[in-house]
């Protein structure tokens, strides 16, 4: 599966492999980082996301241990990708997925 999820709920297929930089592209990010979904099987699928879709916070939960905690959403909330996200989460969590996102298979950029 290669698709474009994007926040209003419309996806897009996406026939071939593609480059970060077109991703960052279709989902208008500068930085990204990217998901497992280890739920899809093999081979191993990715989300691609927006990392600066959220603001963050620096905070040291224990001495040494630097770690960025989101403070507010500066994307809309994707439910598709939130739903995509949690299926692979602790239960409790409540993390959301924010912005347009992409799913590759990994071995696209292996």
């Amino acid at each position: 599966m290669r698709r474009l999820i994007r926040a209003d709920g419309t996806s897009q297929d996406l026939p071939q492999p593609i480059s970060i930089a077109e991703i960052n592209r279709l989902i208008g990010a500068q930085v990204t980082d990217t998901v497992n979904l280890r739920h899809l099987g093999q081979p191993l699928h990715v989300m691609v996301v927006d990392d600066l879709g959220y603001e963050t916070e620096q905070v040291e939960p224990i001495p040494g241990q630097i770690e960025l905690r989101p403070i507010r959403a500066r994307k809309p909330v994707n439910e598709e990708a939130t739903r995509l996200y949690l299926a692979n989460c602790r239960p409790g969590t409540t993390h959301q997925i924010v912005g347009d996102v992409v799913v590759v298979p990994d071995e696209d950029f292996a």
